[in-house]
């Protein structure tokens, strides 16, 4: 799935020139989208790789979508909310099935990816780069080289 940058939401109010940028996100760029997130309220998120290197979620009122693609390893989690009402997150299932207990404690992808050194980029020749941030890059690869190759399809049947 790829997203293009719209606006960028700042408070107050929103900048919506094209080429308006902050240290995440740029007016016109297109990224490609990591995670999706569905609150029961109809607010819709997505999770990216930002400018600046980090993995932040945004709200998906800044966007627009270009592409509707879904990787092939996404799956779909559902999460039943203390009022009785449900979230989702499409997301790579081998994420949502990590658990790294080798602290003490069972912590989740999300949890462990957040306690290492950033930008992640910074692991790619060090030897000691931790599983969570192999398991980050893997998945990220397959998913860019999958809508690369769904973009270059698309491009060939026009």
């Amino acid at each position: 799935m790829k997203i293009k940058c719209r606006k960028i939401l700042t408070s107050p109010p929103c900048r919506i020139d094209q080429g308006a940028q902050d240290e995440y996100l740029a007016v016109g760029r297109e990224y490609i989208v990591l995670c999706v997130y569905y609150e029961y309220n109809g607010i819709l998120y997505y999770q990216l790789e930002s400018d600046s290197g980090a993995l932040i979620i945004f709200e998906a009122d800044q966007f627009e979508v270009v592409s509707n693609y879904i990787p092939s390893c996404w799956e779909i989690e559902t999460n039943l909310l203390e009022d009785g009402k449900y979230s989702l997150k499409l997301s790579p299932k081998s994420w949502n099935n990590y658990i790294n207990c080798d602290s003490g404690y069972e912590m989740s992808f999300y949890e462990e990816i957040t306690e290492v050194r950033w930008p992640l980029t910074e692991w790619l020749d060090d030897p000691n780069m931790p599983e969570v941030v192999k398991l980050y890059f893997q998945e990220k690869d397959l998913i860019y080289r999958e809508e690369e190759e769904y973009s270059l399809k698309q491009l060939q049947q026009r």
